[in-house]
């Protein structure tokens, strides 16, 4: 079962536009890790105006796979890249928890908890699918043709 947060409009569900072959890379579950999934990101989409907004939210899913499941005990977490022609998805693969994630309501003093909050304000569409064996949490992002 896919849990998914946020409609694109016109598109019921499944990646965003035309892909081009999926880019991944495995990372090892530790937090020093994070900034390499943020820069593989980076250079990645590079060239396409969300680029900035795809490192933000990659950090966020990437340090919630370290902090909240088994990934971070010793295990191992998947960036995986589906590039459009006017859209992204990214999706961090982890070792699954017993705890689906959920975006909370960001406390005024709290030093955590608001990543999944980010994701779901600027993320076009996001969501998640699996279980404590395993679980896949994905973004989507679009833009509009350069004029």
């Amino acid at each position: 079962m896919v849990i998914c947060v946020g409609q694109i409009d016109g598109a019921e569900s499944g990646l965003p536009d035309t892909m081009i072959r999926p880019v991944r890379r495995m990372f090892a579950g530790r937090h020093d890790q994070v900034a390499r999934a943020r820069d593989f990101v980076g250079r990645r989409l590079a060239a396409v105006p969300v680029v900035d907004e795809a490192v933000l939210l990659v950090s966020e899913l990437c340090t919630n796979a370290v902090l909240h499941t088994a990934s971070g005990n010793g295990g191992t977490f998947e960036v995986v890249i589906y590039l459009g022609l006017r859209s992204v998805r990214v999706e961090v693969r982890d070792d699954g928890s017993s705890q689906a994630p959920v975006a909370r309501a960001a406390e005024a003093f709290s030093d955590d908890g608001r990543g999944l909050g980010l994701v779901e304000l600027i993320a076009e569409r996001w969501g998640h699918d699996g279980d404590q064996q395993g679980r896949s949490v994905f973004f989507e992002l679009r833009w509009k043709e350069a004029e």
